[in-house]
């Protein structure tokens, strides 16, 4: 996992490692375990099977230990649509935050928008998500507006940040 990530530093390898693979049919449970853990208002389970089955836009991977794929530490849902990547989802076991998994996600994912010839990648994040507002703005994700009232289970506005990848890539 060593390799470009927050704008100006590598990806260093956490003191537990991880690897990152597709996500399969079969992590929903331990992913559906972590998302109901991460979220007040969680995906379905129904939302990520349509993620994994129904939608050719989307991406989603996995973080686990090496040599134990079952064992989901993090994941991270993403859209290539054209020209954008579009981060939908990501999240991060409580136990193995703050190792650079998030990191690791978020640096595959736009390599993966880089490798598709896109130009931004973009994504919403509640203001009161200091650790992930750090995370995106680490790898030099800017706020490009706001969404009064996007969050229906507390109307709290959301925050869109916005990646140049050519710049970020430079």
């Amino acid at each position: 996992m060593n390799g470009p990530g927050p704008v100006g530093h590598d990806i260093i390898v956490p003191p537990r490692p991880s690897a990152i693979a597709a996500m399969e049919m079969e992590h929903l449970d331990q992913v559906m375990t972590l998302e109901k853990a991460s979220f007040a208002t969680p995906w379905s389970r129904a939302s990520f099977i349509s993620e994994l089955q129904g939608n050719r836009f989307a991406r989603a991977w996995v973080a686990h230990v090496p040599g134990a794929p079952r064992r989901v530490l993090g994941y991270l849902c993403a859209w290539v649509i054209y020209e954008e990547l579009r981060i939908q989802n990501l999240a991060v076991d409580r136990a193995w935050r703050q190792q650079g998994i998030g990191t690791g996600l978020l640096a595959h994912a736009l390599e993966v928008g880089r490798t598709a010839d896109c130009l931004i990648a973009s994504l919403e994040v509640r203001p009161a998500n200091v650790a992930a507002r750090a995370l995106y703005r680490g790898f030099g994700f800017q706020e490009t507006m706001r969404r009064p009232g996007y969050y229906p289970d507390t109307a709290e506005d959301a925050l869109v940040l916005t990646l140049d990848l050519c710049a970020a890539a430079g």
